[in-house]
């Protein structure tokens, strides 16, 4: 006897059983064939999970591409706005210097018109003139303060 059959009494041999004889089949009866219909399923579910992996990975793609779409079109954007701002900070810097007094009293000699020494008022209250009410006299300078 081994010593494993001692300290383990799972591992001990079964006695040994009487031999019986096998049973007696009759070969002349006809064996049912198996249907065909079983194969079928396997068929269709195995066609149904690969078609829903086409479906699943397909409509990924296109998630992808559209993203994708999306963020050049969002880069497209923010460069086009940023030109635009840029335009604009350079259309109101050309602005502020033409509203600038020396630019608007250069402009305004290149017009012919001189500066009055005298200057006029109007009173709002009562609608008078405060001031020289004559017209002003002088020669039309050149832009610089050049008398031509």
């Amino acid at each position: 006897m081994s010593t494993a059959y001692a300290f383990d009494p799972v591992r001990r041999p079964l006695p040994a059983r009487p031999v019986e004889a096998a049973p007696v089949v009759d070969t002349t009866a006809a064996v049912a064939p198996r249907p065909a219909a079983l194969a079928r399923p396997k068929v269709l579910a195995g066609a149904a999970v690969l078609g829903g992996v086409v479906c699943v990975v397909a409509a990924q793609l296109l998630l992808s591409i559209g993203t994708a779409n999306g963020a050049y079109r969002l880069a497209s954007l923010q460069q086009q706005s940023d030109l635009l701002s840029r335009q604009q900070q350079v259309q109101a810097e050309t602005l502020r210097a033409m509203a600038a007094p020396q630019h608007l009293a250069a402009r305004a000699a290149a017009l012919g018109m001189v500066p009055d020494d005298s200057p006029a008022y109007l009173d709002a209250r009562t609608g008078a003139v405060l001031g020289s009410t004559s017209a002003a006299a002088g020669q039309a300078s050149e832009p610089g303060g050049i008398v031509g």
